[in-house]
Protein backbone atom coordinates (compact mmCIF):
# COMPACT_ATOMS: atom_id res chain seq x y z
CA UNK A 1 0.00 0.00 0.00
CA UNK A 2 2.90 2.37 0.98
CA UNK A 3 4.48 1.34 -2.60
CA UNK A 4 1.34 2.27 -4.56
CA UNK A 5 1.15 6.10 -2.38
CA UNK A 6 4.58 6.97 -3.50
CA UNK A 7 3.98 5.77 -6.62
CA UNK A 8 1.02 7.87 -7.23
CA UNK A 9 2.92 11.07 -5.62
CA UNK A 10 5.81 10.09 -7.90
CA UNK A 11 3.07 10.56 -10.95
CA UNK A 12 1.64 14.04 -9.67
CA UNK A 13 4.93 15.29 -8.96
CA UNK A 14 5.95 13.95 -12.87
CA UNK A 15 2.68 14.88 -14.30
CA UNK A 16 3.53 17.95 -12.62
CA UNK A 17 6.73 18.83 -14.27
CA UNK A 18 5.16 17.95 -17.64
CA UNK A 19 2.64 20.33 -17.41
CA UNK A 20 4.77 23.31 -16.17
CA UNK A 21 7.01 22.12 -19.30
CA UNK A 22 4.24 22.10 -21.69
CA UNK A 23 2.82 25.22 -20.39
CA UNK A 24 6.71 26.55 -21.17
CA UNK A 25 5.94 25.33 -24.21
CA UNK A 26 2.88 27.01 -25.22
CA UNK A 27 3.78 30.46 -23.57
CA UNK A 28 7.26 30.35 -25.95
CA UNK A 29 4.96 29.48 -28.77
CA UNK A 30 2.10 32.28 -29.06
CA UNK A 31 4.12 34.66 -26.85
CA UNK A 32 5.09 36.60 -29.75
CA UNK A 33 1.48 36.98 -31.06
CA UNK A 34 0.59 37.90 -27.96
CA UNK A 35 2.83 40.93 -27.83
CA UNK A 36 2.01 41.87 -30.89
CA UNK A 37 -1.74 42.18 -30.23
CA UNK A 38 -1.12 43.75 -27.19
CA UNK A 39 1.15 46.36 -28.83
CA UNK A 40 -1.35 47.07 -31.57
CA UNK A 41 -4.34 46.70 -29.38
CA UNK A 42 -2.87 48.96 -26.64
CA UNK A 43 -1.93 51.43 -29.02
CA UNK A 44 -5.63 51.36 -30.25
CA UNK A 45 -7.20 51.81 -26.78
CA UNK A 46 -4.89 54.82 -26.29
CA UNK A 47 -5.79 56.53 -29.07
CA UNK A 48 -9.53 56.13 -28.23
CA UNK A 49 -9.35 56.35 -24.65
CA UNK A 50 -7.21 59.93 -25.76
CA UNK A 51 -10.78 60.83 -28.38
CA UNK A 52 -12.76 59.59 -25.39
CA UNK A 53 -11.52 61.74 -22.64
CA UNK A 54 -11.65 65.11 -25.22
CA UNK A 55 -15.56 64.07 -26.02
CA UNK A 56 -16.05 63.47 -22.48
CA UNK A 57 -14.38 67.34 -21.28
CA UNK A 58 -16.00 68.67 -24.06
CA UNK A 59 -19.90 67.25 -23.96
CA UNK A 60 -19.46 67.83 -20.09
CA UNK A 61 -18.82 71.19 -19.81
CA UNK A 62 -21.62 71.68 -22.93
CA UNK A 63 -23.45 69.73 -20.92
CA UNK A 64 -23.08 71.35 -17.32
CA UNK A 65 -23.71 74.79 -19.12
CA UNK A 66 -26.71 73.57 -20.56
CA UNK A 67 -27.71 72.28 -17.60
CA UNK A 68 -27.36 76.11 -16.11
CA UNK A 69 -29.26 77.56 -18.70
CA UNK A 70 -31.95 75.12 -19.13
CA UNK A 71 -32.50 74.05 -15.77
CA UNK A 72 -34.14 76.88 -14.22
CA UNK A 73 -36.46 77.24 -17.56
CA UNK A 74 -37.38 73.65 -16.59
CA UNK A 75 -38.18 74.30 -13.35
CA UNK A 76 -40.27 77.14 -14.02
CA UNK A 77 -42.56 74.61 -16.24
CA UNK A 78 -42.37 72.53 -13.86
CA UNK A 79 -43.66 74.52 -11.16
CA UNK A 80 -46.63 75.71 -13.91
CA UNK A 81 -47.53 72.05 -14.89
CA UNK A 82 -47.93 71.36 -10.49
CA UNK A 83 -49.97 74.55 -10.35
CA UNK A 84 -52.10 73.50 -13.26
CA UNK A 85 -52.42 69.99 -12.08
CA UNK A 86 -53.87 71.05 -8.77
CA UNK A 87 -56.37 73.48 -10.32
CA UNK A 88 -57.58 70.31 -12.30
CA UNK A 89 -57.73 68.36 -9.52
CA UNK A 90 -59.60 70.19 -7.20
CA UNK A 91 -62.26 71.07 -10.32
CA UNK A 92 -62.22 67.24 -10.44
CA UNK A 93 -63.42 67.33 -6.84
CA UNK A 94 -65.73 70.11 -7.18
CA UNK A 95 -67.84 68.81 -10.22
CA UNK A 96 -69.63 66.53 -9.09
CA UNK A 97 -71.45 69.47 -6.26
CA UNK A 98 -72.09 71.01 -9.35
CA UNK A 99 -75.62 70.12 -9.60
CA UNK A 100 -75.88 70.36 -5.53
CA UNK A 101 -75.09 74.52 -6.74
CA UNK A 102 -77.42 74.86 -9.43
CA UNK A 103 -80.64 73.16 -6.89
CA UNK A 104 -79.21 75.87 -4.27
CA UNK A 105 -79.65 78.25 -6.92
CA UNK A 106 -82.97 77.66 -7.90
CA UNK A 107 -83.85 77.65 -4.45
CA UNK A 108 -82.74 80.75 -4.43
CA UNK A 109 -84.30 82.12 -7.02
CA UNK A 110 -87.89 80.77 -6.51
CA UNK A 111 -87.35 82.27 -3.22
CA UNK A 112 -86.02 86.01 -4.08
CA UNK A 113 -88.93 85.38 -7.01
CA UNK A 114 -91.84 84.25 -4.76
CA UNK A 115 -90.55 85.33 -1.17
CA UNK A 116 -92.01 87.80 1.11
CA UNK A 117 -92.42 91.23 -0.24
CA UNK A 118 -92.31 94.45 2.09
CA UNK A 119 -92.59 97.47 0.78
CA UNK A 120 -90.21 99.75 0.78
CA UNK A 121 -90.16 101.90 3.78
CA UNK A 122 -88.41 105.75 2.82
Amino acid sequence: MITFLFIAVAAVVLLGFVGLAVRAIFWLIFFPIALVFRVVFGIIGMIFGLIGSIFGVVFGIGGSLLGLVLGPIIALVAVVVVIGALIAAVTALLVPLLPVALLALLAWAVFRLFGNHRPASV
